[in-house]
């Protein structure tokens, strides 16, 4: 794990990306629902690029639902998705629901297979772009008639994405672990507003990570993230590390580094099962050489319900 955390690469990915991917499991892999043993529900909103036009937002909530079978050695999990994400005349609207199965394999180690599918609705505001051929003698005039047609204003399609995972957690160990894969857009759907064709490409995911937790209240959490989606590929390494005040106050501090992007910085107060967390994209990348105010916030507000109480093992979520 060390040693991986610093071997990195990266290239932009197509599908949103958010700088506490925890807190939004269900767009990184659905079966990350098994390692939730609590009612879970999350907002989270992120901005980023204002200097750019209207610059970008993305809001989404999601919940989840543990239901544990035969004596907890199995569970069914059920999870929502809502997502808005907004980029200058561009608007994207996900509905995604998520089922997932856990398997108890052995006295520690789980196995999870999750499926999820939903409807997405994506629109364009035609009367705020502006096209090439409306620039006369470099003057921009709206009035000026332009050869780009767009036949559809509003296109939807529905959407399928699967994911797994193998976690460890042994009762009262150190350490906890989990490996996961998941896949997205597996029927790659049709996305255009013209007659042209083009197709969301599918999106492959792994992730590793373990929760390390320590004598003296200090935990903490390396993660590892690999992302490739139509020929881009994104490697993102991260450590959070928590502090327990006491039972019912949590403090985490923790940063994500994408290579020739950013790195995140992630604060994070729990109290009484309400987290609020912040992060802020330092940015690294060529653009942000050339073009200043590339800033990123995010913040999120998370709710748990423990529905497990005899179960005193740290979540790595």
């Amino acid at each position: 794990i060390v040693v991986l955390i610093f071997i990195v690469s990266t290239t932009q990915a197509q599908d949103i990306r958010y700088s506490q991917p925890f807190t939004s499991p269900l767009t990184l892999n659905p079966a990350l629902m098994n390692i939730n043993d609590d009612l879970n529900v999350s907002l989270n909103h992120r901005s980023q690029w204002g200097i750019v036009g209207e610059g970008y937002t993305t809001s989404s909530l999601t919940a989840m639902y543990p239901i544990f079978l035969n004596g907890r050695d199995s569970k069914l999990d059920v999870g929502l998705n809502v997502m808005m994400d907004k980029a200058g005349a561009f608007s994207n609207l996900n509905f995604t629901l998520a089922v997932g199965y856990g398997l108890k394999l052995s006295k520690s180690s789980y196995l999870s297979l999750a499926f999820s599918g939903g409807y997405i609705q994506q629109s364009i505001d035609v009367a705020n772009l502006t096209f090439d051929d409306q620039y006369i003698l470099g003057s921009y005039n709206p009035s000026n008639t332009t050869g780009q047609t767009v036949v559809n204003e509003q296109v939807g399609y529905p959407d399928v994405n699967l994911g797994l995972l193998w976690n460890i957690r042994p009762e009262n160990a150190k350490i906890n672990a989990y490996v996961g894969f998941s896949a997205f857009h597996l029927t790659e759907p049709k996305q255009t507003f013209t007659e042209q064709i083009g197709y969301l490409p599918r999106r492959f995911s792994s992730q590793v990570g373990m929760k390390i937790i320590g004598d003296n209240k200090l935990d903490f959490t390396p993660n590892i993230i690999v992302s490739s989606q139509g020929g881009s590929e994104e490697v993102s390494t991260g450590l959070y590390m928590d502090y327990r005040l006491s039972e019912e106050v949590k403090l985490t501090a923790g940063a994500w580094y994408r290579k020739d992007d950013a790195i995140a910085f992630v604060v994070k107060v729990g109290f009484k099962g309400i987290f609020v967390g912040y992060s802020y994209d330092l940015p690294n990348s060529e653009l942000s050489k050339t073009l200043g105010g590339l800033n990123v916030h995010e913040i999120s507000l998370t709710y748990k319900l423990n529905r497990n109480p005899d179960d005193d093992t740290q979540s790595l979520l």
